[in-house]
């Protein structure tokens, strides 16, 4: 039996058509959608490098004031409060392994003797030009080989904090261990730099940082204007579009960049599902730039093919040819391996991706 989306009943006329009555294709209409207060002040924001420069002025002291709650100084005594419990930092750590926080370690040119990393991923070649010892993690079984990190005697392990308490506590009793939330990357950057005591360190590489978001910003602006932009995730399975300010992979398009959402993408955000999206409501996606990825990240053992695939067949559905997007040739395929990460390096290379797609025009 083929699929629903695979029958005659094609040629956009059913799409169409619900789209003209603004309805779903189910025949249901399509319910209002009230943006919420905080949403709208950030639609309304302006580009200009003034506006711009107070935004992101802004941000970095309540940046630094989240990243101040997780780190206390006292004397010449550091202490970090995670989401484990807390952690006294040891002095002047020469033996780091770090397990999903390398995109900050490496920021920051913290040295590290060990690291969760793999010929996947964007940073393997700076950690292996570095001899980083390859600590293995079973994702199935969330859990990591504490054998290869007690080979390395770390005098401190530095932790991504999406492991269960039980992982927690057997990497403590190698070597004090503290932990920091990646999916905040920015309050993780200024926290870890503080925990290691290099707390002015972390505040210039946070301000090179928007230095970048500012530079790649008025260049969007300039060459998009208002224009809208949507990212899609194309999974083995389902098909997502991501919302404007609940997903922590894409979210810096519109919360950094300031790009334009589409009303499904607003609407989105309001949705407590996984945000996947049939093929019939494609032609509803009003996006006139589309980004879309159809891989999976580094640590995943999934290695993309079926999601290419499966983007190939739908690059020829006819209702995928109704996005205005696809129509004029403003589909971009995004570096799934930088786009799945966390960290400042990854959100650099992807910014830059979309600036080299679209914004030198």
């Amino acid at each position: 039996m083929g699929h629903p989306w695979k029958k005659q009943v094609r040629g956009g006329l059913l799409a169409l058509a619900c789209l003209a009555a603004f309805t779903g294709c189910g025949g249901q209409q399509t319910t209002s959608y009230t943006v919420p207060q905080k949403t709208q002040a950030l639609l309304d924001r302006t580009d200009t490098p003034d506006a711009i420069d107070r935004e992101l002025a802004k941000r970095f002291t309540a940046t630094q004031k989240a990243a101040r709650k997780l780190v206390q100084k006292q004397g010449d005594t550091i202490t970090v409060t995670h989401k484990y419990g807390t952690t006294v930092m040891p002095k002047n750590p020469r033996r780091i392994v770090v397990i999903r926080l390398e995109d900050l370690t490496e920021v920051l040119g913290v040295p590290v003797v060990g690291a969760n990393y793999n010929d996947r991923s964007y940073l393997y070649q700076g950690l292996k030009a570095k001899n980083v010892t390859p600590i293995s993690v079973n994702d199935d079984s969330k859990t990591i080989n504490y054998e290869e990190v007690q080979s390395l005697q770390p005098d401190l392990i530095l932790l991504r904090d999406s492991f269960d308490q039980s992982v927690y506590d057997k990497l403590s009793r190698i070597a004090p261990t503290a932990a920091f939330n990646i999916r905040k990357e920015e309050t993780a950057l200024l926290a870890l730099a503080m925990a290691l005591d290099e707390e002015k360190q972390g505040q210039d590489r946070l301000r090179q940082f928007y230095r970048t978001v500012k530079d790649d910003r008025l260049k969007l602006h300039e060459a998009l204007g208002n224009k809208k932009v949507a990212f899609l995730r194309i999974m083995n399975r389902e098909v997502r579009l991501y919302p404007y300010s609940r997903n922590d992979i894409n979210r810096f398009m519109y919360d950094l960049l300031d790009l334009k959402p589409p009303q499904m993408v607003l609407e989105a955000d309001a949705s407590k599902t996984n945000n996947a999206i049939s093929l019939e409501r494609l032609p509803d996606l009003d996006a006139d730039y589309l980004l879309v990825s159809t891989g999976y990240g580094a640590s995943s053992g999934e290695t993309g093919s079926i999601a290419r695939e499966k983007y190939k067949k739908l690059q020829q559905d006819a209702l995928w040819q109704l996005i205005p997007a696809v129509r004029e040739g403003h589909v971009h395929e995004v570096d799934a391996l930088i786009w799945n990460a966390h960290g400042i390096i990854a959100k650099e290379r992807a910014m830059e991706e979309i600036v080299e797609a679209w914004g030198n025009k």
